[in-house]
């Protein structure tokens, strides 16, 4: 089945990122605006518009299963926070340390980069509860503080 979804009047679309549930659908313009489908739902899987999304300009993106990183033009690096099901645009973007020339990421948020070198690094996280007592469990979920860092790899 073939889907058409049409380009916002006026803008020139270059490049599209889904997500890997297909949940989240993210596109780039010619001049570096972030756009994103909004209203994807299972009932209507192509969404209802496209959104722009302000505050960065971005020359690529990646997309995993719960958020969307951008690789600006000049190497910095940000990731959208806030994304939701009702909230698909999210609400503010985060630059963070490092300055690459490639992204990618996996369905479980692992972000890889080349870096300005031609070296490949994975970008590492540190999760820290703020629970004293933390149960255990293979699915445990609480809020946590995030320590980033590279790894050359």
């Amino acid at each position: 089945m073939e889907l058409l979804l049409l380009q916002p009047v006026g803008i020139n679309l270059i490049s599209v990122f889904s997500s890997p549930n297909d949940n989240m659908l993210w596109t780039l313009d010619n001049k570096c605006n972030v756009y994103v489908r909004i209203g994807i739902t299972e009932e209507m899987p192509i969404g209802i518009d496209w959104e722009h999304v302000p505050g960065l300009q971005a020359c690529q993106l990646v997309v995993s299963a719960r958020t969307v990183w951008a690789l600006c033009p000049n190497g910095d690096i940000a990731r959208r926070y806030g994304i939701t099901e009702k909230n698909a645009a999210g609400d503010y973007w985060k630059k963070i340390p490092g300055n690459m020339s490639w992204l990618t990421v996996t369905p479980q948020d692992e972000l890889w980069g080349v870096g300005s070198t031609g070296s490949l690094l994975q970008r590492l996280t540190r999760t820290y509860s703020h629970h004293l007592h933390i149960p255990k469990s293979d699915h445990l979920h609480v809020n946590s503080d995030f320590e980033d860092e590279w790894e050359v790899i």
